[in-house]
């Protein structure tokens, strides 16, 4: 019985924890894209996290494409 109320918990702890997350998410201001065929922004990973500015405060999403990036 203790289990199973100690598994509940863990389960609703898990949910409200999400709700929270979610709800206090920070919109992201810019998508850029890493593609080896050139198709993107950006052909390295490392190209594109040094192209992002010291200091800077805002959410950036890096949409890394499929491929062999060495």
């Amino acid at each position: 019985m203790k289990f199973l109320l100690y598994v509940i918990f863990l389960l609703l702890t898990s949910l409200l924890l999400r709700v929270s997350i979610i709800a206090t998410a920070v919109p992201v201001m810019r998508t850029v894209v890493v593609d080896l065929e050139g198709h993107g922004d950006f052909k390295s990973v490392q190209k594109e996290i040094d192209s992002i500015l010291n200091g800077n405060q805002d959410w950036i999403k890096i949409y890394i494409k499929a491929g062999f990036y060495r």
